[in-house]
């Protein structure tokens, strides 16, 4: 398949590299580095290798901060197995990146700056993307979609939606993160935390969202989940919350993902056939 990356806008180096045994049939995987206002970030791209496209996009957001938890190939290809052209990135000033992470600051630039590069790609539709994330990536997504129209659908996996209720339910690990890539607490910096807050404004949240959360996560709460629901009913915004009882915050043996693509197929692109 060719390196469409190659030649896209914005796009600094992109090499094909091997991915996960388990998707080496189904997906070509790339490093790729790029730019994102002034600052060169890393991330991945999954193609799918079934079918002739042009295939719909997705911007998956990944989890952590820093290096911690650090977007991986198998995160992506899934996805690209499943009929998507799939970016993901590691964020300003990560995994060699330069510039420095905010954790739902500025670096929610380099979200929305996928979705540019994605759309000059002529393998992929024009007519709008899909975007997911999980854990601290559920908060990259309710910003960037608050801000792009041209986000179709969006899927949150045991995602953050409440900042405040993060740092208040999580121990000193989780309130040095919001010290150093945000500047201190909620009762120090109100509107920081509001602003990485999705429950605060979810009448802003343009696209239909998918919530799937475990009701054992001890790391973002299930109670987020809740209220992230309740608001986004309160504002009439069109989304649906799926529980998996017990699970906890990896949603490892629930079918999360599938939920997301199932989600995505029912909100089609414009002139795409259900």
């Amino acid at each position: 398949m060719e390196n469409f990356l190659a030649e896209a806008p914005g796009v600094i180096r992109s090499t094909e590299i091997a991915g996960p045994e388990k998707y080496r049939e189904s997906v070509q995987l790339y490093s790729f580095r790029y730019r994102s206002d002034s600052c060169e970030v890393e991330g991945y791209a999954a193609f799918p290798k079934k079918g002739r496209g042009p295939w719909p996009g997705l911007v998956f957001n990944r989890g952590g901060n820093r290096e911690f938890s650090p977007l991986t190939p198998d995160k992506i290809c899934k996805y690209a197995e499943g009929g998507y052209v799939t970016l993901g990135s590691q964020y300003r000033g990560n995994c060699g990146g330069t510039g420095r992470e905010e954790f739902g600051g500025s670096d929610v630039n380099d979200v929305i700056r996928l979705i540019d590069i994605l759309l000059e790609l002529p393998c992929v539709r024009r007519e709008g993307v899909y975007m997911a994330g999980r854990s601290r990536g559920g908060m990259m997504t309710y910003l960037a979609c608050a801000r792009d129209p041209r986000i179709r659908a969006a899927g949150i996996l045991a995602g953050l939606a409440d900042s405040v209720m993060m740092y208040n339910t999580r121990g000193d690990d989780m309130k040095q993160v919001y010290h150093e890539l945000v500047g201190g607490g909620p009762d120090e910096f109100p509107e920081a935390f509001r602003a990485r807050s999705a429950v605060c404004w979810a009448d802003r949240i343009i696209p239909p969202v998918i919530l799937c959360h475990g009701t054992a996560d001890d790391k973002v709460v299930f109670q987020q989940a809740v209220e992230m629901d309740r608001a986004l009913t309160a504002a009439g915004r069109e989304h649906k919350l799926v529980v998996y009882s017990g699970a906890g915050h990896p949603l490892a043996g629930t079918d999360a993902a599938q939920k997301v693509m199932e989600w995505f197929a029912a909100h089609p692109l414009a002139g795409q056939k259900q």
